[in-house]
């Protein structure tokens, strides 16, 4: 046990004999060794070091404002509002408004047209400011024979003619365009005016009574292929309130003048028809009472027809009822007393 104890107590003094013998070379320089004890130094005066801030610098373009200068006036400048849908008929006078407004104070502009047919015009309201109004009668035959609409392009032109702003010089002379459509129709006028002329309130038996029908037929004159339509008609009504008897059909006893049998053309849209009443060549029938017998002493037979005149785009007059009495001749009217 001795022995051991001796023998640990003597390895640790020869390795420090050793250290300290020949090999005389510092583990750590001195200046290192200054460094580090400065290094320290400052850690335990200042404190550990500060994280460092990274600072990126971003360039920013401001954009560019560009001007740009029109040449022409927009909507916003000049604004020309015409009437939505502008419709006219041959023969017929007809008038739209078209409006046309300058949306800058001190400037004065006009309206003016281009295209518009012939007889149409385009004026300054005197009633009411910015207003115009195209006015136009198109004339007969304006539209095709083959179509029954035509189309017209007009383009309205507002012009500044003068200015008192500060930009006076660019805004004169300035124009705003703006293009619409007119549209001619046929006639839709429906004819009109019917008239019976010489056909009395009564007529002889055995005679033939020439008479005449005249009417309005807007669209069409003495030019036109197509003529106005005449119907003679019974309307059926045999009986009226009151009547002791009934009317029988008088429109079998009209037939067309040999002499004239289409219309006349008389001017202003007017046309007559030439017919004739015959009760010589046509029976006359018996006088009928409200039962349906016979009135055998009755000296003439009450009879009732209608006359209606249709133009050539379909429209009609109303129907021009004509009520009439036949009365028998001397001979016919004895033997029906007897």
């Amino acid at each position: 046990m001795n022995f051991l104890k001796t023998t640990i107590l003597t390895v640790p003094v020869t390795l420090l004999l050793a250290g300290c013998g020949d090999w005389k070379k510092d583990p750590v320089p001195n200046s290192t060794l200054d460094t580090l004890r400065k290094h320290s130094q400052d850690v335990i005066t200042h404190g550990p070091e500060k994280p460092r801030e990274i600072t990126n610098t971003v360039v920013v373009e401001k954009p560019k404002v560009v001007v740009k200068e029109e040449s022409t006036v927009d909507e916003k400048f000049i604004v020309i509002t015409p009437d939505a849908q502008m419709t006219f008929n041959e023969g017929q006078e007809s008038s739209f408004k078209v409006y046309a407004r300058v949306l800058v104070p001190g400037v004065q502009i006009k309206l003016t047209a281009q295209g518009l047919p012939e007889g149409a015009t385009l004026e300054a309201s005197q009633k009411e400011k910015d207003l115009y109004i195209l006015k136009y009668n198109p004339a007969l035959y304006t539209v095709a024979s083959t179509s029954n609409m035509k189309a017209v392009n007009v383009k309205f032109i507002a012009e500044v003619v003068s200015a008192t702003s500060q930009n006076a010089d660019k805004l004169k002379g300035l124009v705003r365009e703006k293009e619409t459509t007119l549209f001619v129709f046929k006639n839709q006028e429906a004819p009109s005016e019917l008239k019976v002329d010489g056909l009395g309130a009564e007529v002889m038996q055995g005679l033939e009574t020439v008479f005449t029908v005249t009417v309005k037929v807007p669209g069409i004159d003495g030019r036109s292929q197509q003529k106005p339509r005449l119907v003679v008609s019974y309307d059926g009504v045999s009986y009226t309130a009151g009547n002791d008897f009934l009317e029988l059909d008088g429109s079998r006893h009209v037939i067309a003048d040999s002499k004239q049998k289409d219309p006349e053309y008389l001017g202003d849209s007017r046309w007559k028809f030439k017919l004739v009443f015959d009760t010589k060549k046509i029976t006359v029938q018996p006088q009928l009472a409200k039962d349906g017998t016979f009135m055998v002493n009755a000296n003439g037979v009450r009879v009732r027809l209608s006359f209606k005149v249709y133009g050539p785009n379909g429209l009609s007059t109303p129907e021009s009822l004509t009520q009439l009495k036949i009365r028998f001749a001397p001979e016919q009217a004895s033997q029906g007393a007897q």
